[in-house]
């Protein structure tokens, strides 16, 4: 059987190159001050929550549609308003080593925004030399999550058929995207704001890996390419 020959790997950013939790923390803390819905928010209580896999459960079912609109715009403001990035473990190593096999390379996020802007605070933590193509949003409303497009278009940009990109992403919606941009490979990473169970047990848009860190990427990769063509 033919190995798979794969092109490029693009990322997510939030969850996936970077820390979230710190940025979701304000965010989830800020949207249920403003609707005034029981103490304030403390982190341990925001750990316990991501730990069940689903924060907003004990929510009442009439306040989440404006939870989750109010935790978007304080989430986008806070990851504008923080300069510099956290760097999750074996990131940029791995960036480096993607290059060095001559990878096509780049980050495709639904933060909204310049993407001048992303790129500077990516340069600042080391990352920007390792990424060929820096993406962002063009709006800032819940329909920006959806990165389908943004990912066909940068498959082009590159070069590059979808089939032979790899997309890595930490949330369901990252698979969705892959597959809907036509990616040959969809890796989940549990870095972020989804579990490994989570990521393990989608019932669609299923992750053709799921990784515990970024350390696993080429093992993955080598999966990937001897499992032949999709």
């Amino acid at each position: 059987m033919p190995l798979r020959d794969f092109k490029a790997v693009f990322f997510d950013l939030d969850g996936t190159l970077v820390d979230i939790h710190g940025p979701l923390y304000i965010a989830a803390r800020n949207a249920l001050d403003e609707v005034g819905h029981g103490p304030p928010l403390t982190r341990e209580r925001y750990r316990e929550g991501m730990a069940r896999g689903n924060f907003w459960e004990e929510m009442p079912d009439d306040l989440k549609p404006r939870l989750f609109k109010l935790a978007f715009a304080y989430f986008v403001a806070e990851v504008d308003r923080t300069e510099r990035l956290e760097v999750l473990p074996h990131v940029t190593e791995t960036l480096v080593e993607l290059k060095r096999r001559e990878y096509a390379t780049g980050v495709i996020t639904s933060r909204p925004g310049e993407v001048r802007r992303l790129v500077e605070k990516l340069a600042m933590v080391g990352l920007a030399p390792h990424l060929d193509h820096v993406v962002t949003q063009t709006e800032s409303s819940l329909r920006a999550l959806d990165k389908s497009e943004s990912l066909r278009q940068t498959a082009v940009r590159a070069g590059v058929h979808p089939s032979v990109c790899i997309y890595v992403g930490d949330e369901p919606r990252d698979m969705m995207a892959a597959a809907n941009a036509g990616y040959g490979a969809a890796v989940a990473v549990a870095t972020g704001a989804a579990t490994y169970t989570q990521l393990n047990d989608l019932a669609q848009y299923k992750a053709d890996f799921v990784m515990n860190s970024m350390a696993e990427l080429f093992d993955t990769i080598e999966r990937l390419r001897a499992a032949g063509p999709a």
